[in-house]
């Protein structure tokens, strides 16, 4: 099954087609965000729900896109070349069945435990809060189940390479959490001002409308490729055994980042009240960077790179992991520079209205300038992790990502007091290059004519590109008077800030081309064939 030359750029369409689903996605995201920002400012209520939240959307790392989809895709191409077309989808029902058991499971068992994990999330805040908390998470943690089902399905969709439809489900998350949460307040805001903790009730009551919709929306799609579900503990089935226990060593790998994340959220309830919306925000910017780049590169990789990895074809998965790992710091390294040096009117942009007032939004923008630099390091990490996972090294990553987790912790108390947000922001990115570091050392002797170098050699251009490219934003936010961004009205500072960011995007691709970016020049080849065939 090995991938000839000629299939190679397959890769980059399929990361194609999923970062642009993505980019509407993260678009809608960033509706959805100024839609929670706008009703439920930076305050205790805003802080309450942002932790409460934290728990299920990061957990999902463990059993949805993070080792759940790394475990089960591998071990169903396994089953497929072992048994045929009619194992993979039997097999994809037994373990989803049983998957679905385990999670139902899982959330009785954090209901009924809901009260105290939400008081050691909260430490040192009052117990109202602490109540309160415990109330949204207790109404919001069941959607891990409905996420982490859906992710299995969008897997399956991905393996028959449909990633448009996998890829945009959460557009239809968004959609609902703004529908439904706009509805409710209009009725609940009839009979006068809403209080701030309804406010957060009913935006929890939204992620449940969103996660059923979701699933709704996928179910047909999974149908018509022949995939069901068969509820129930099927651990007899090897295959269902092999994927699960594929799953165990790396739930702490896949899982490193919501660990690392819910580390920094204990930590900022030792900060002033807004702490943890602040997190949440400048964590959701450095998500949509991510998500767009790096994770379309992942997802549309891990088949490809898991079929490679079958067929012992090192040549083509060296090329495939360099290939994904370089066009995503292409990309990635100027978006952080672009959010970095911008943050200030970025966030004025996003954040600035209704309850969340611009001291909100500019403690956000110093937040998210920290959340800026380590981005690169995350993306290379995840990226790498999928290449391990194709070659079925779990046990590896999982000691990785202790060390990475312990090395977190020191760095967020170590910076936690000095710099606030921005160090617990800072202290996730700089553990993720010690993690990036190790596991780059434990591929080398696992992955035979492994050279970094071309790598290297083109990361270095994008850097000098960024670079130039950061200058020019730095000079055109000077020019256009953008170090007071709360001056002017949403649409006067769009009128500046948008226009500014496409002429750094145009400079930055062009002069990576010019600096000879091997997979920025095969863009711009792409582009000039276009423009000269109309």
């Amino acid at each position: 099954m090995s991938d000839s030359p000629r299939a190679r750029p397959s890769l980059l369409r399929s990361a194609g087609v999923v970062g642009l689903m993505t980019l509407l996605s993260r678009l809608t995201g960033l509706l959805q965000t100024f839609f929670l920002s706008h009703v439920l400012g930076a305050g205790a209520a805003a802080d309450a729900y942002a932790v409460a939240f934290r728990l299920p959307n990061l957990l999902r790392r463990f059993t949805a896109e993070g080792t759940m989809t790394a475990a089960f895709l591998p071990t169903l191409a396994e089953a497929e070349a072992a048994e045929g077309e009619a194992a993979v989808k039997a097999v994809a029902a037994r373990f989803l069945g049983t998957l679905l058991v385990i999670l139902l499971l899982g959330v009785v068992l954090v209901l009924l435990f809901m009260g105290p994990l939400a008081g050691l999330l909260m430490l040192g805040r009052p117990e109202a809060q602490s109540e309160l908390t415990t109330r949204l998470g207790r109404i919001m943690f069941p959607y891990l189940a409905l996420v982490s089902l859906t992710a299995g399905f969008a897997g399956l969709l991905n393996l028959r390479h449909r990633f448009a439809l996998a890829a945009s489900v959460s557009v239809f998350w968004n959609l609902a959490f703004i529908a439904f949460g706009w509805l409710s307040l209009r009725l609940l805001g009839r009979g006068g001002q809403v209080p701030l903790e309804t406010v957060a009730v009913v935006c929890a009551l939204a992620v449940l409308a969103g996660g059923v919709l979701q699933l709704l929306v996928i179910l047909p799609a999974v149908r018509k490729e022949g995939f069901g579900l068969a509820v129930g503990l099927h651990l007899r089935d090897p295959w269902v055994r092999k994927a699960l226990k594929r799953m165990g060593p790396g739930l702490l790998a896949a899982g490193i980042y919501p660990i690392n994340a819910l580390i920094s959220a204990m930590l900022a309830s030792m900060l002033p009240n807004g702490a943890q919306m602040v997190l949440y925000n400048s964590g959701m910017m450095g998500e949509m960077v991510l998500g767009l780049f790096a994770m379309s590169l992942a997802t549309a990789g891990l088949p490809t790179l898991s079929r490679q990895a079958e067929a012992r074809d090192w040549p083509a998965l060296n090329r495939s992991l360099t290939q994904s790992i370089s066009a995503s710091a292409l990309l990635v390294l100027p978006a952080s520079v672009g959010l970095a040096v911008l943050a200030r009117p970025i966030c004025a942009l996003l954040f600035r209205t209704g309850a969340y007032d611009p001291a909100a939004a500019d403690w956000t923008a110093l937040t998210l300038v920290f959340q800026s630099v380590g981005l690169v390091f995350v993306a290379a990490q995840r990226l790498g992790n999928q290449a391990l996972y194709a070659l079925k090294d779990y046990r590896g990553p999982a000691a990785l990502a202790g060390a990475t987790l312990v090395v977190n912790v020191a760095l967020s108390l170590a910076l936690l007091k000095p710099l606030g947000t921005g160090g617990l922001a800072l202290a996730n990115g700089l553990a993720s290059l010690a993690g990036l570091a190790g596991l780059l050392l434990r591929l080398r002797p696992r992955l035979p004519g492994l050279d970094l170098r071309p790598l290297l050699n083109a990361t270095a251009r994008a850097l000098a590109a960024c670079l130039l490219m950061g200058l020019l934003a730095w000079g055109g936010a000077h020019l256009l008077t953008l170090d007071a961004p709360h001056a002017f009205t949403r649409a006067a500072l769009a009128l500046k800030v948008l226009p500014l960011v496409a002429l750094c995007a145009v400079v930055y691709g062009a002069t990576a081309a010019g600096f000879g970016h091997p997979e920025a020049r095969n863009l711009a080849a792409k582009l000039r064939g276009k423009l000269v065939r109309r």
